[in-house]
């Protein structure tokens, strides 16, 4: 059996290799921050948002963009976006990710969401091409 001393060495040791390992997990793009998933989805959520329009030939209204707990170790991502067609008719577009696992988000990131339990952020217009 170690003494306290010993532990206290062994549990330092630990701690200072899971921050290393975490520190290079982050350099190395592991681990998801906040700010990359906003750009990752942003990006994807553009592109929805311009194909519905022209699909449906409808103009976007506005959107909401959830990052949600589920339970203590998983989050979901989800949205919501608004349209209106030429009917003046409004529509819906909806969908959510099925529970993922909080593991490969950043500290900082995770401990936001436990806090938040809900992020919510709205959905900007599409930029769109104006001819020059």
């Amino acid at each position: 059996m170690l003494n306290k001393n010993a532990s206290d060495e062994i549990a330092d040791i630990v701690k200072n290799i899971f921050q290393e390992v975490s520190a290079y997990l982050n350099r190395v793009g592991f681990y998801v921050s906040l700010a990359e998933l906003q750009s990752r989805y942003d990006d994807a959520l553009q592109k929805i948002i311009r194909n519905e329009e022209r699909e449906k030939n409808c103009r976007y209204i506005s959107g909401e963009f959830k990052i949600s707990t589920v339970g203590e170790k998983n989050y979901q991502c989800s949205y919501t976006l608004y349209f209106e067609d030429a009917d003046e008719r409004f529509h819906t577009l909806e969908t959510k990710t099925a529970p993922l696992d909080m593991n490969c988000l950043t500290e900082d990131f995770r401990d936001e969401l436990k806090r938040e339990v809900t992020l919510t952020f709205e959905i900007d217009e599409p930029k769109r091409h104006v001819p020059v």
